[in-house]
């Protein structure tokens, strides 16, 4: 790896991650996942081998993973207990340093990372909690912003509760907060004011009585800055939830959120979420199966049983693979056509 360009996708707690610079004919795409007791694995795409396995410092486990688009030989992962974000060399294979949330006053976790596409900013939703004498008082949630040139927090600024995922505008002037069961907040990434809401939970339809689904791991980046996630619809006439797969395009200046609904939600077909191919127009998802939906005929063209259950499906930025991970001791890689298997690659411990 040292010497050469590398292009990441990322697997980690409820996800993967690829990482990536500007194309070349001979960039790599790596796959990095987190895993127990806190590592962080590194996988060749091309081989779909394990070529490093980096041990981090402090307590474990090893969570989110950010990889730095700009500069994609570092890495940024949540561990010490969801109080730290460790930034990772990767060609070194070493832990470089650490950015402790938590301090003397105040207990801080994370569940939420992400950097901007120039590579220089880290984004981190903190969840603070005050210490008094045998007790803790929640405070409002945060964004912290760090300069990576300098190492320094640039800005913080009030944040939604239960934040669990980040991304940023590709010009790097919005940031969109992803929390569970609410629309989806944008944010001005200078100043840290609200700028807006993207309807998801309340899209105000006819017969929609809800919208539910969380880009957990989607490596909205490496695929042109799309985000997409499995969506999960209740029709307030039928009663029943249909599973669908929302987008968010950040290139553009006023994103909307687009929802598919796709088909019944049943347990034969239970799932955490799904990935959508920017190319294709494909849907994939994944948990006891492994299936592709055509979002134009909305009819499913591939489906097979897993070996084991498997909580995300990520599409190879070239299209041609799809990763199932975020469980499990093993990443699964499949054909994106025929889904057949063509290997397993062995973590040597269990996703976190």
């Amino acid at each position: 790896m040292k010497g050469n360009r590398m292009r990441v996708c990322q697997i980690l707690l409820l996800c993967l991650v690829l990482l990536g610079l500007p194309p070349a004919a001979w960039a790599k795409w790596y796959l990095l996942a987190s895993v127990h007791p806190n590592n962080l694995v590194v996988i060749d795409t091309e081989t779909d081998t394990v070529v490093r396995n980096i041990a981090l410092e402090g307590r474990g486990p090893a969570l989110n993973i950010a990889p730095n688009p700009a500069h994609p030989q570092y890495a940024y992962v949540v561990n010490n207990l969801s109080q730290s974000v460790a930034m990772v060399d990767l060609d070194e294979g070493k832990q470089v340093t650490s950015f402790p949330l938590s301090s003397d006053t105040e207990l801080v976790r994370t569940m939420a990372i992400d950097v901007n596409a120039q590579g220089n900013r880290l984004f981190i939703h903190e969840m603070p909690l005050k210490k008094e004498q045998g007790s803790y008082t929640a405070l409002d949630n945060r964004i912290r912003v760090i300069d990576l040139d300098t190492q320094q927090t640039l800005l913080t600024f009030p944040a939604p509760r239960q934040v669990m995922s980040l991304a940023t505008s590709k010009d790097d002037a919005r940031l969109y907060i992803f929390s569970v069961g609410q629309d989806i907040f944008v944010y001005d990434t200078k100043t840290g004011q609200r700028l807006d809401s993207l309807p998801l939970l309340n899209r105000n339809l006819t017969g929609v009585g809800r919208t539910d689904g969380l880009p957990l791991g989607n490596p909205y980046q490496e695929h042109g800055h799309l985000v997409s996630f499995g969506a999960f619809v209740a029709d307030t006439i039928t009663g029943q939830t249909t599973l669908g797969i929302a987008s968010l395009d950040l290139n553009e200046d006023q994103p909307e959120v687009e929802v598919v609904e796709l088909q019944p939600f049943s347990p034969e077909f239970y799932v955490l979420t799904g990935a959508l191919s920017p190319t294709t127009r494909k849907a994939y998802f994944a948990y006891n199966r492994l299936w592709r939906v055509d979002l134009e005929t909305r009819q499913i063209e591939k489906s097979r049983p897993l070996p084991n259950t498997y909580f995300m499906p990520f599409i190879h930025p070239q299209g041609k693979k799809i990763y199932c991970g975020s469980n499990w001791h093993d990443v699964a890689v499949f054909d994106a056509d025929s889904l057949e298997l063509l290997t397993k690659i062995e973590l040597g411990a269990t996703q976190t």
